[in-house]
Order: structure tokens, then sequence, then C-alpha cells
């Protein structure tokens, strides 16, 4: 009796330490080093876990780049995305759109094998207005809209107005871990 009890605290005790308990792996270097030997193997997980997070724009083998699309960052109410990294993001990209894209290079590494460099862009919209918003008016909207059907041919242009916030290095932590896990360095 005593210890199912106390036994809930234990559960709490366990989840609240669990770094004590399971101890975390560290975190890969960027880049991260591949001793092996076979490019292909090392591209192919390379763009395999990239696009788990990322679509892909261009792969060029040649120039062993990988580069993908924008993004639009994860929110709060989108817990099945994984480009958002923690709370903090999630609640930036739930109130400021927020985009990021990624670019992986391949490298021969000085001392054999190849290093995967990750870097993850990351930007915020910047509108010249707020959107869907008449700014300056008071309470009453004096235009009346004009009803234009138009068929847009091609890609929608993306707004052109992005703030560059810099690298984000918790996604890039998240893919340099599931690369290396991938390829099996420990």
């Amino acid at each position: 009796m005593t210890t199912a009890r106390h036994g809930w605290k234990f559960v709490i005790l366990a989840m609240l330490s669990g770094c004590a308990l399971f101890p975390a792996r560290p975190n890969a270097p960027n880049p991260v080093i591949a001793p092996k030997s076979d490019f292909e193997t090392v591209y192919n997980t390379s763009v395999q876990v990239v696009d788990e997070y990322f679509e892909i724009a261009s792969e060029n083998r040649l120039s062993r780049t990988i580069k993908t699309q924008p993004l639009m960052g994860a929110t709060i109410l989108e817990p099945w995305h994984g480009d958002s990294v923690g709370v903090g993001d999630r609640l930036e990209s739930t109130l400021q759109t927020i985009r990021r894209f990624a670019i992986v290079q391949i490298d021969p590494a000085p001392e054999g094998g190849y290093a995967i460099k990750v870097e993850v862009r990351k930007q915020m919209e910047d509108l010249i207005k707020p959107d869907r918003q008449a700014a300056g008016r008071a309470v009453f909207n004096n235009e009346i809209p004009v009803n234009r059907s138009r068929e847009t041919i091609g890609p929608i242009p993306l707004p052109v107005g992005w703030i560059d916030r810099g690298r984000d290095a918790k996604l890039e932590q998240v893919i340099a871990n599931k690369i290396r896990d991938k390829l099996f360095l420990y």
C-alpha cells in the first residue's frame, strides 16, 4: 500500500529527471563527419532525412548540394510538422509568419569520408501594412469591392518582403542528429 501510494512520486521524479536516468546522446557536430567511402549512401541518406522536413527544390550530385523550397513554420496547432523545434519556435510561428529553407553541402573530409554540413535559414515576413486589415480606417470601410475573377497561371509568386533571421541552429541540430543516426555513426 505504501509503495503504491508513493509510486506516483517516483514516476514524476523520473519524468523530470529524465537526463539522469536515461542520459541523452551528445549532439552531432555540424558538419557531420561520415567516415564511409560510399558517396551514394551518404548522399541518398541526406536527401531522405532532409525530405522528411522540407520539399526538395534541387539536388546536384556534381556540386554535392541539396536545396529545399521555403516552408512556412509549423504552429502550435500543427504538432505533426517537425520544422519548428521547441515551444518557443512554435509560438513564434503561430504569432508571426516564419519560413525556413535548408541547404545541405556534402564535401570530402580531409581525413577521409564526407563532411555533411546542414544549414537552415529562417526568415520572417515583412508586410507594408497588416494583411486583411484596412490600415488607418477608424470603423467603416467606404470602398465598394469590385468582383474580379482572375486565373492564376503558373506558380504563385511569394511575397517579396522577407527579413532574414539567420540560421536555425535547433533544426540544424535535429537534422544532423537524424543523418548521424541513419548512417549508424556513434
